[in-house]
């Protein structure tokens, strides 16, 4: 990596408080020279590899930094960490979550990680998002990387069950309505190039959901795993989605109701992170949980109306002309 995709930084420790600096500080026993490398990033975090001359700490080993970036939806980090443990490390086994551990950040390292930000390539639709200059901590994640000749599969479940708000008789699921809707006006994400019907994923029947995962990976091992094994992990994530938010987006509006149905909507949009290891084995986290905010509950109730008046869910659409499905389970199933 060039060297302006780079930062020197120093790590030490504060009441068992790991810390990252732009300069040496002056403690004992002395700092840990590193070098911060741009990972990658999302719509709402930028991810950091850190490495270094000698050995890394333990806290640092099989770690990257998880920053968040300063948009109206992102929680400060110490808040995420709250959530995450108080609400979804609960739900999962320790082998099969992306852990996360509070690192406090020196005040002068958010401006000088902006500006490394400002002149390293990066995806043309993050180039205008940054760090808060505020922000005084960032998350140390599970680094779930592929070394050498291992495969990582990255999965978003989305939906596991239907809709409580969809239509009877429907023929599609939320994603897949979601999905021909968006084809429809164009619009084709990351997750719709998969086409892959979240309830086939987890169906009853072992060959729907060997269909789906033919859509996932073209790995052979990622597939024989995702239709057996991770059916425990995959069917314990459609309990939680569907325990969370047992009235509907369209029929939730007390708080109470309102900060479960958020749990429900993180699970939906959480990743699984499949990593085929050299020695054939297979390792699987939960991952990307950090809560979702109240203040998205407008766009979410007008994402299902749109769904519902256009006909999405029917598969006869009122307008958009979608064509007919072959992806959902529900449709297939008829």
């Amino acid at each position: 990596m060039e060297a302006t995709t780079e930062l020197r930084v120093f790590y030490t420790t504060s009441n068992n408080i790991p810390k990252l600096s732009a300069s040496p500080p002056t403690t004992s026993p002395p700092a840990l020279p590193c070098t911060l490398h741009y990972h990658a990033e999302g719509g709402a975090n930028i991810l950091f590899r850190l490495t270094s001359t000698t050995t890394l700490p333990s806290r640092l080993q099989n770690r990257l930094l998880r920053l968040r970036k300063n948009l109206p939806h992102t929680l400060p980090a110490s808040d995420q960490l709250e959530a995450f443990t108080t609400t979804f490390l609960p739900l999962f086994p320790p082998t099969n979550i992306i852990h996360h551990d509070l690192i406090e950040l020196d005040p002068t390292l958010p401006p000088l990680l902006n500006e490394t930000l400002a002149r390293i390539p990066r995806p043309q639709n993050r180039r205008d998002t940054f760090l808060p200059l505020h922000e005084r901590h960032g998350v140390l994640v599970t680094d779930m990387s592929p070394r050498g000749d291992e495969v990582l599969i990255q999965l978003k479940p989305k939906w596991l069950a239907q809709s409580p708000d969809a239509p009877p008789g429907s023929r599609r699921c939320r994603t897949c309505a979601l999905r021909a809707q968006r084809a429809a006006r164009g619009v084709r994400t990351a997750t719709d190039a998969q086409a892959v019907c979240p309830l086939a994923l987890v169906s009853e029947s072992v060959e729907a959901r060997r269909r789906a995962v033919a859509g996932v990976t073209g790995d052979e091992r990622a597939r024989a795993y995702l239709v057996g094994e991770a059916q425990v992990l995959l069917r314990s994530l459609r309990r939680w989605q569907v325990e969370f938010d047992a009235r509907g987006v369209l029929n939730t509006f007390d708080g109470e109701g309102v900060r479960e149905l958020c749990k429900a909507m993180t699970l939906r949009d959480c990743t699984l992170f499949v990593r085929c290891e050299r020695d054939g084995g297979v390792e699987a986290r939960v991952g990307d949980l950090d809560l979702k905010a109240p203040g998205r509950m407008a766009k979410w109730r007008g994402v299902e109306e749109g769904l519902g008046r256009e006909g999405w869910y029917w598969g006869g659409e009122v307008e958009g002309g979608g064509d007919e499905e072959r992806v959902c389970l529900l449709a297939l199933e008829r």
